[in-house]
């Protein structure tokens, strides 16, 4: 439910002022319940009479409601002088009911300003100029995208035995906090807006810095504790990044017309400061000066081959009980070698956060028919993938091995071979850790994205039917995708979804989890109006 309030008035013809009061409230509610059975007799009955209806009981049963809300006031203030000095300053006071008691309300002020620099005389015979505009801010918001009860500490029902009898008790299996509250982000920003040429030339540039405090997030426990983890306010961020678009009108007449648009976005994310201070919380995956999101493992430095000097450095090793073998990956230890494998060893060797990202669009007109392609790129990033010719993470090339792959892996006859050797009683240490290299790529990209052609059919064939617009139109969505070994083995990098700051085997290297292939669709549609 929302309620706004607008006031307008221009004064004295150069100055205008305009006012915004704004109350908003938010619900949310999640119900549901679940029956399941098994060995039904019939399924005429669907899931009516279960009891009746299947040999035995039903299996189990289930409700469950979660609930939330939110609540907003927002006050905004607009000045203009002559319409071209331009104030606006905002104020909103937001509360939400998942934070602990106490911490729920917050205020979040902002201040803007813009002076259109065409509008000034010193500019007035720049006839080529058509807008100029320069623009600065400073503001804040807050987030409180937290479960429903996670500061309270939820129960779960937990059956045991008590001497010889069952019985049913609560047990909390979240720790509570008291003390959580909102994660709140100020960021200051510069901009111009330009224009020229009838504005066939047209774009902007961003400069921001923003600084997050009070970041929610999951923390893993001790395990000593009994609880996996606490939602936290685990520290502060800081983003600072540029932003460029671009649009030009390359061709105009009557018939065609060709234009184009760019965008560039390039962002820097670091955490500045955790719970513990400025130290890292390694068993979090959190690293003071990196991303949230970092991949953290041992190098390698190729393979161990059978030569006299890779031998002997392996007998090192073997020493200290290490099963390395010609054909694995050779781990490069950090600082004076002593050929022990510590934490200490392991290096930040990438994130999944881009360096830049970048999209072009060109759009073309003839008459009735619309032709355009967005290519998209993003560059920078590493990706972890399970898919790789590897098969899973639990052995060395447990699961499968595609035929093409073959010759990828190294053998006494193939010692240039990409991937390590192919074995059935694999190096315990070289499967769990060293090997956790091989599931970590470039996932840089450039894909063409979207390739659409439509058909406009003329008003005057339409009026007849009493059809104000139609157009037919053909899409082909990923048609194209170029890149490194993701794109290489048909891995899509641009799914970053189900990001997990600790691995399957314990050890806070990140990833995704639900790796996708790169999937090519046609789409044919048509979009009518009366």
């Amino acid at each position: 439910m929302e309620n706004i309030l607008n006031f307008d008035k221009t004064f004295a013809s150069i100055h205008t002022v305009s006012a915004t009061l704004m109350q908003s409230a938010q619900k949310n509610v999640r119900e549901g319940s679940t029956l399941s059975a098994s060995k039904i007799l019939t399924d005429a009955s669907k899931w009516y009479d279960l009891s009746s209806n299947t040999v035995g009981s039903p299996d189990g049963y289930g409700t469950s409601y979660v609930g939330s809300q939110i609540l907003s006031y927002m006050g905004r203030l607009n000045y203009s002088l002559l319409d071209r000095y331009i104030l606006t300053a905002t104020i909103r006071f937001d509360g939400a009911s998942v934070l602990a008691s106490g911490n729920k309300w917050a205020s979040f002020p902002s201040l803007a300003a813009a002076w259109k620099m065409q509008e000034e005389s010193f500019l007035s015979d720049v006839s080529w100029l058509n807008e100029l505009k320069l623009r600065a801010g400073y503001g804040q918001t807050g987030n409180a995208a937290i479960e429903p009860y996670t500061s309270t500490g939820p129960l779960s029902v937990y059956d045991y035995v008590f001497g010889t009898s069952p019985a049913v008790s609560f047990l909390p299996y979240l720790m509570s906090n008291p003390t959580v509250t909102w994660e709140r982000t100020a960021q200051s920003n510069i901009g111009l807006d330009f224009g020229m040429l009838n504005n066939r030339i047209a774009g902007s540039i961003d400069l921001y810095d923003s600084n997050t405090s009070g970041l929610l997030m999951e923390r893993t426990l001790p395990a000593i504790l009994g609880y996996p983890f606490i939602v936290d306010n685990i520290g502060k961020s800081r983003n600072r990044g540029i932003e460029i678009s671009l649009s030009t009108k390359n061709i105009v007449n009557r018939d065609f017309t060709w234009n184009t648009d760019l965008s560039f976005a390039h962002n820097k994310e670091e955490l500045v400061e955790l719970v513990n201070g400025k130290e890292d919380m390694k068993g979090n995956g959190w690293y003071i000066g990196y991303p949230q999101r970092v991949f953290r493992t041992y190098k390698v430095d190729g393979l161990w081959q059978d030569t006299p000097e890779d031998l002997a450095e392996i007998a090192l090793w073997t020493a200290n009980g290490y099963k390395f073998a010609p054909g694995q990956y050779k781990p490069v230890e950090q600082g004076t070698p002593d050929h022990k494998l510590t934490d200490d060893d392991k290096v930040i060797i990438g994130t999944d956060r881009p360096d830049f990202t970048a999209g072009m669009t060109n759009t073309f007109t003839y008459k009735g028919f619309e032709l355009s392609c967005f290519i998209y790129a993003r560059v920078g990033q590493m990706y972890f993938s399970s898919l790789q010719p590897g098969g899973s993470t639990g052995g060395q090339y447990v699961g499968y091995v595609r035929k093409a792959d073959l010759n990828e892996f190294w053998s006494p006859t193939n010692k240039n071979a990409e991937w390590p050797g192919l074995t059935s009683t694999p190096a315990a240490v070289s499967t769990t850790d060293v090997n956790q290299a091989m599931y970590i790529n470039d996932g840089s990209f450039v894909t063409v994205r979207n390739i659409s052609l439509g058909y406009t059919v003329p008003e005057k064939v339409l009026k007849p039917f009493s059809i104000s617009r139609l157009q037919l139109y053909t899409q082909v969505l990923n048609p194209f995708m170029w890149g490194g070994k993701c794109v290489q083995n048909g891995i899509n990098p641009d799914d970053t979804n189900g990001w997990t700051s600790v691995n399957s085997i314990g050890d806070p290297t990140g990833g995704t989890n639900n790796n996708t292939m790169m999937i090519t669709s046609f789409v044919l549609g048509c979009r009518i109006g009366f």
